[in-house]
C-alpha cells in the first residue's frame, strides 16, 4: 500500500491503525475517516471493502477511495462543490 502519493495534483496520505481495519485518508490536508467492512467468512473468500464515513461508495483499498474522491472533486470544481 502507498502511504503517500500524488494524484491529479492532490497530495494523499494514508494512515492505518495497528489492526489495519481503520484508516485516515488525508487529501490536501482534509482528513476522511475510513473503515474496513467485511461480508462473509475468510474461508469463503470473503469480500473486504473500505467505506468512508458519510459516503455511500465502497472501495477495495484506501488508495482507490482517495482517487475516487479526487476525481469527484475535479468533476465538480467550479460548480459550487
Amino acid at each position: 500500500m502507498d502511504n503517500a502519493f500524488t494524484y491529479m495534483g492532490k497530495a494523499v496520505k494514508i494512515e492505518l491503525n495497528k489492526s489495519a481495519d481503520k484508516a485516515t485518508v488525508t487529501i490536501d490536508g482534509k482528513p476522511f475517516k475510513a473503515m474496513l467492512h467485511t461480508e462473509g467468512k475468510p474461508e469463503d473468500n470473503y469480500i473486504k471493502l473500505w467505506m468512508c464515513e458519510g459516503a455511500y461508495s465502497m472501495f477495495e483499498t484506501p488508495e482507490d477511495m482517495a482517487r475516487h474522491l479526487i476525481r469527484y472533486w475535479h468533476q465538480h470544481a467550479g460548480k459550487g462543490a
